[in-house]
């Protein structure tokens, strides 16, 4: 008999990652709607993305990975609930310059407290030497070719 959850199974590398990513996507999202109503993991991984300066739709579309026209509805998105604010360059008005608001910023600081209180938590379970193999570990892989 097979297992929906992977209990008795033995579970692949993606089915763990996964698991280890739901943990940091709940603390995230533990008390966002309350703070930061609207935004999803995706949302709050795009503001991130955004350096103080800003950038242009273009360059946040390559770092995201994703196609122009679907990152522009995330920032419009973004922009109708406060979270991003955004302009056309004078010097070429087809350039979108993106850049994030305070609420933005407060948005940001939220998710990355969460994700120190995830890493903590696993350091403490794993142990500090286990915790930092675990991510240089994770760190050769996502550098690896």
């Amino acid at each position: 008999m097979t297992s929906v959850n992977g209990v008795g199974a033995e579970a692949h590398v993606a089915r763990l990652l996964g698991e280890a990513l739901r943990r940091i996507r709940e603390e995230i999202l533990a008390d966002s709607e309350e703070h930061f109503p609207g935004l999803r993991v995706s949302h709050y991984r795009l503001l991130e993305l955004i350096p103080p300066e800003g950038a242009r739709i273009t360059d946040l579309a390559e770092a995201a990975t994703m196609t122009k026209q679907g990152l522009g509805q995330h920032v419009d998105y973004l922009q109708k609930l406060g979270y991003t604010e955004s302009t056309r360059l004078p010097e070429d008005r087809r350039v979108r310059l993106v850049r994030r608001t305070t609420s933005g910023d407060q948005a940001v600081a939220h998710s990355q407290a969460a994700i120190a209180r995830v890493e903590h938590s696993w350091s403490t379970h794993l142990g500090p030497t286990r915790y930092t193999t675990l991510r240089q570990t994770l760190q050769d892989l996502g550098n690896w070719h």
